[in-house]
C-alpha cells in the first residue's frame, strides 16, 4: 500500500468515526429538542365528499360554472348559502371536488393538544374532539407581473396567474358550529428579502419603516399551514426557520455534513484503481 492510499484509508477511518460522533449527536439534540417543544400548529384532515354532516347539520356543496370553468363554488350549511369564487378555472367537468383540487381544499382543523395524527382522527370519529370546518382556497390575479424582468404570460394561460404567486389571495370560509359562516382573505406574505428591501429603500429616504401587511399569511399559523393544502410544489412561502430543532444542534449539524464529506472524498481516494507503474525496472 502506498503513502496516498494509506492516508486516504486513515482519512476514512477519522471521518467515519466524526460521522457516527456528529450524527449521534444530533439525533439525541433533536430528539431532546421536539420532547421540550410539542407540535403547536394544527393538525388538518381533508374532507372530499359534496354531502355530509357537520354540527348536526347538512353540508352540501355544488358548483355554479360555466363551460371554461368560471363562476362559484356553493355551499349549503343548514338554512346558510355561502358562495366562493372560482380560483382556478377547471373547463373539464371531474367528479366531486376533483375539479378544484388545484385551488380549494375541505378541511377539518384542530389543535394537536399532545395527540399524534392517528390518535387525532379518532378522537374525531368517535366525537371526542369537535374540529373546526373550514373551505380553504387559492386566488390568482392575472396580469403582468411588475418585477424587475417585466414577465408577461400570454392571457389565454392558465400560467398567467400562476406566475404571479405575489399576488395571489387566499380564501377562508368557516362553518360555524351555533350556524352560519365566517370568511376572510390573507394575502400571500412578502418575502423577506422584498421587506428588507422596502426598509432600506425608506430609510434612505428619510421615511418611516414601512410595516408588512396585515392582511398577510403569517408564519406558522394555522391558516399559513392550511394555505399550504392549496400552494402547488416548489411555490410556498420561504420559511425562516427560527424556530427549528437543527438550530439547537450546535456543532453536530457541520461535523455530520463534515463526517459525510470526508468519508466519501476518501473512500473516493482509497478504493481508486491503481495506476500501472511504468518506472526502470517495474516489469
Amino acid at each position: 500500500m502506498n503513502q496516498s492510499r494509506r492516508v486516504a484509508w486513515i482519512g476514512v477511518v477519522l471521518s467515519a468515526v466524526l460521522l457516527a460522533v456528529g450524527a449521534t449527536t444530533l439525533a439525541q439534540r433533536i430528539g431532546a429538542y421536539n420532547a421540550a417543544h410539542p407540535r403547536t400548529h394544527p393538525y388538518f384532515k381533508s374532507i372530499d365528499a359534496t354531502e355530509f354532516r357537520y354540527a348536526g347539520r347538512p353540508v352540501v356543496i355544488s358548483e355554479r360554472v360555466d363551460d371554461q370553468g368560471n363562476g362559484s363554488v356553493i355551499v349549503r350549511y343548514g338554512d346558510d348559502v355561502a358562495a366562493i369564487e372560482i380560483g382556478v378555472p377547471n373547463p373539464h367537468p371531474l367528479p366531486g371536488l376533483a375539479r378544484h383540487m388545484d385551488w380549494l381544499r375541505v378541511l377539518l382543523v384542530a389543535e394537536p393538544e399532545g395527540r399524534t395524527y392517528a390518535e387525532f382522527e379518532q378522537a374525531v370519529e368517535r366525537g371526542e374532539i369537535r374540529p373546526r370546518l373550514v373551505f380553504v382556497s387559492r386566488h390568482l390575479n392575472p396580469g403582468i407581473d411588475d418585477n424587475r424582468f417585466g414577465l408577461e404570460v400570454d392571457e389565454s394561460s392558465r400560467e398567467r396567474g400562476e406566475t404571479m404567486r405575489k399576488r395571489w389571495k387566499f380564501g377562508f370560509l368557516e362553518l360555524l358550529p351555533e350556524g352560519g359562516f365566517r370568511q376572510w382573505t390573507r394575502r400571500y406574505p412578502e418575502s423577506e428579502r422584498a421587506y428588507q428591501g422596502r426598509v432600506m429603500a425608506a430609510a434612505r429616504a428619510g421615511e418611516p419603516t414601512p410595516q408588512r401587511d396585515p392582511d398577510e399569511l403569517k408564519e406558522d399559523s394555522w391558516e399559513w399551514h392550511a394555505a399550504l393544502q392549496v400552494i402547488p410544489a416548489g411555490k410556498a412561502p420561504n420559511r425562516s426557520f427560527r424556530n427549528d430543532a437543527l438550530l439547537s444542534a450546535g456543532w453536530a449539524l457541520p461535523a455530520t455534513s463534515l463526517g459525510i464529506l470526508g468519508l466519501m472524498v476518501c473512500l473516493a481516494f482509497a478504493l481508486a484503481p491503481r495506476r500501472p507503474d511504468h518506472s526502470p525496472g517495474s516489469e
